[in-house]
């Protein structure tokens, strides 16, 4: 009492106000203080002022209450007194948020990572579903004790995933915009800047190649009018004047393969070859070079031909159907009126369409049959002699020499054909280790980017569960201009589907000037979490600008962890919860077990898997390793060193040794006097102990 007293003076007296006692009336003043006897206040205790001095005192009058809500996490308040508080329904209803999307703050060894371990624990006792990417090994404890998936990438066993691979409803314009930014991101990195011509490109072969799977062979061209196949041929960079030219040409005088390689009908293959070889060579891009009349088109004509006539069972039927066809009177003649001239043009657009389904064959949805598409597709689309792409805009040796890193036989050749195991999407709580692939630019944004379409398939399947996608760290590999549209749809489409994103982050400078973390992840996040800012308090109006913080909320931050408020209570850490635009602060209090499970410390996470190992269940580690504990009448920190030095549980016969070597060694380091007669005598520390025992059962 008598400190508060003196914070609350020492604080007037920086504001001019000097306090002073009564000394006639204290007696009644005591009285009136007692709830209900206000009344016994006179009238020259009573002084007018304005609403906001009466009422300046008041928060420090009442204590946070439990938050009527069916859906509620457990923490303290700053007395340690436990509440339970709503995160996401109770503020959704009354309007204080418009999202369940959340934004994690706080510098390494603040508790974010424990804290989240929290937070997830007791987010699994509702029917929730929840993926984690990570960096760090944070979330092994919890996954191990919930019993969830914990995937780590190596790159024997890499996380592998087929995006390609959907049935007709999903194909849409967000699945589109995500595979472009996909191959363009494997292509040319999460730096570069996609051009609206690459963007055009990549979207044309992609809804040609899902065009091409989903409807070749069925006909689909019969109830389309003729603008509407012409619109269809844009994809692939043929357009109205390339098919009338085609058509015109037809008119006046078919050529069949055999005209276009200059030989007869009944050639021998010797021939073909001979005539083949020198068309190619004669038409080959290297040897035109400088040929400004060159037509590319001209070269694969004559390729095709070649490639038909010089394998025997393909000739056959070409001869058979096509030659047949193009000779036919009914397909090419002159038209006599233009309705007759209509039907003929749209036949020819028919039958283009037919050539291209025939020659772009897609037999399988993976990135392999991708591949196989675009080594198909973009001649045909770039070469366009009237609408001609220049190497500038799209570089097609290039494109293909990157891509072909995954695909099959390639270093990455399983990455995006293998789909992911099916039973993962029956999975509540799966934990996606990469920390192996975090330092490989190349593949760390594509396989958490495919990890997150993961999570968006997951989140349409599991319609009534809660869901949450919380990405520590790796939340960088994606943190691009490119990827920014990607992101702010899944924080967007997330809502829909009864689920929260949630980044977790430790760096000031990963916020601040950061694009993308302002634009799609902060301000499509309602809730932000802040731990200890001490930090980063010199900059941190930068962060107050950002998370729209006031002075008030500014102040609340900065008393995190500085209260005089820990006497009598186990470990625990504070944090900021800030639910719309104010926010209060709670701790993060916890029993043993749970720091244990929780727990980022790489020796107690080892001595935690020793009780593992030896007891085969998570629960029953736990509780012999508090048992253990209690028995070892010392601190957990030792416990946990003891345990690694024996690579086991503790025994009787540990115990008893620790006490002796204690009491032969008090005041000194018992760890540092053990180590150093391991390093003397060459020996285990099971052998020390054996020997330990021996000499002292001969005493």
């Amino acid at each position: 009492m008598e400190n508060i007293q003196s914070m609350i003076e020492n604080k007037l007296f920086t504001k001019g106000i000097i306090v002073s006692k009564n000394a006639y009336n204290q007696l009644e003043l005591w009285r009136s203080a007692i709830p209900g006897n206000g009344t016994e206040l006179r009238e020259y205790d009573l002084f007018m002022t304005t609403s906001e001095a009466a009422l300046c005192f008041f928060f420090k009058e009442s204590y946070p209450v439990n938050e009527e809500s069916n859906f509620y996490l457990r923490f303290t308040d700053r007395q340690g007194v436990p509440l339970k508080v709503d995160p996401s329904d109770l503020p959704m209803k009354t309007g204080r948020i418009n999202n369940r999307n959340k934004f994690v703050l706080g510098p390494s060894g603040s508790g974010k990572s424990f804290l989240m371990n929290n937070i997830i624990e007791q987010y699994l006792t509702y029917n929730y579903d929840v993926v984690i990417v990570d960096t760090g090994d944070s979330y092994s404890g919890t996954c191990k004790y919930k019993g969830g998936r914990y995937i780590q990438y190596t790159e024997e066993k890499p996380i592998t995933m087929n995006p390609f691979l959907m049935d007709k409803k999903e194909f849409n314009i967000e699945k589109i915009e995500f595979l472009t930014n996909l191959i363009f991101l494997i292509w040319q990195g999460p730096d570069a800047a996609m051009s609206s011509a690459q963007k055009s490109i990549l979207d044309n072969v992609l809804m040609s190649y899902y065009h091409q799977y989903f409807n070749s062979g069925t006909q689909w061209y019969e109830n389309k009018t003729s603008e509407e196949l012409i619109l269809y041929l844009g994809k692939y960079n043929i357009h109205e004047d390339d098919l009338f030219s085609e058509y015109e040409n037809e008119a006046k005088g078919q050529h069949t393969y055999y005209d276009i390689l200059g030989i007869t009908f009944d050639a021998s293959s010797d021939e073909i070859k001979e005539a083949g070889r020198k068309l190619l060579k004669f038409y080959h891009p290297d040897k035109n070079i400088n040929n400004p009349e060159y037509e590319s088109e001209n070269f694969y004509k004559v390729y095709e031909a070649y490639d038909t006539l010089n394998d025997e069972e393909r000739r056959k039927i070409y001869n058979e159907t096509q030659l047949i066809l193009i000779k036919s009177n009914d397909i090419i003649r002159q038209p006599r009126s233009a309705e007759e001239w209509n039907e003929s043009f749209r036949k020819a657009i028919i039958r283009k369409i037919k050539e291209l389904e025939e020659k772009l064959v897609v037999t399988e949805l993976s990135f392999n049959g991708f591949y196989d598409y675009c080594d198909q597709f973009l001649p045909i689309y770039l070469n366009n002699k009237k609408h001609n792409i220049i190497e500038k805009e799209f570089n097609l040796r290039t494109y293909l020499f990157v891509l072909k890193d995954f695909y099959k036989g390639g270093r990455y050749g399983t990455t995006l054909n293998e789909s992911a195991d099916n039973t993962l999407f029956d999975e509540s709580f799966i934990v996606f280790e990469i920390d192996n692939v975090k330092d490989n630019p190349k593949l760390f944004p594509i396989v958490t980017l495919i990890i997150m379409d993961t999570f968006i398939q997951k989140m349409r399947l599991r319609k009534d569960r809660r869901k949450a996608l919380i990405i520590e760290e790796a939340w960088k590999a994606i943190a691009s201009k490119l990827m920014g549209g990607y992101i702010l749809y899944l924080y967007k489409t997330v809502r829909k589907f009864w689920g929260e994103a949630v980044v977790v982050t430790q760096e000031l400078d990963d916020i601040i000037g950061n694009a993308v973390v302002k634009d799609s992840i902060i301000n499509n996040s309602d809730t932000f979490i802040l731990l200890d800012q001490t930090k980063f308090k010199d900059n941190f109006d930068k962060i107050a600008s950002l998370l729209s913080l006031n002075k008030v909320e500014q102040n609340k931050i900065f008393t995190i962890n500085n209260l005089n408020n820990k006497f009598g209570r186990s470990r625990f850490k504070e944090f900021y919860l800030k639910r719309g635009s104010k926010g209060e602060v709670y701790g993060n209090e916890v029993s043993l077990e749970q720091y244990l499970t929780y727990t980022t410390e790489k020796p107690e996470k080892s001595a935690v898997e020793y009780y593992v190992h030896q007891y085969g269940d998570y629960d029953e580690a736990l509780r012999r390793i508090v048992g253990d504990l209690k028995v070892f009448g010392d601190s957990l920190e030792n416990l946990v060193s003891l345990v690694n030095l024996y690579q086991n549980p503790l025994d009787k016969k540990i115990n008893s040794f620790y006490r002796i070597m204690k009491k032969e060694h008090k005041g000194k380091n018992v760890f540092k006097v053990i180590s150093q007669e391991l390093e003397d005598r060459q020996i285990t520390f099971s052998e020390l102990i054996s020997k330990q025992n021996y000499a002292y059962e001969n005493l």
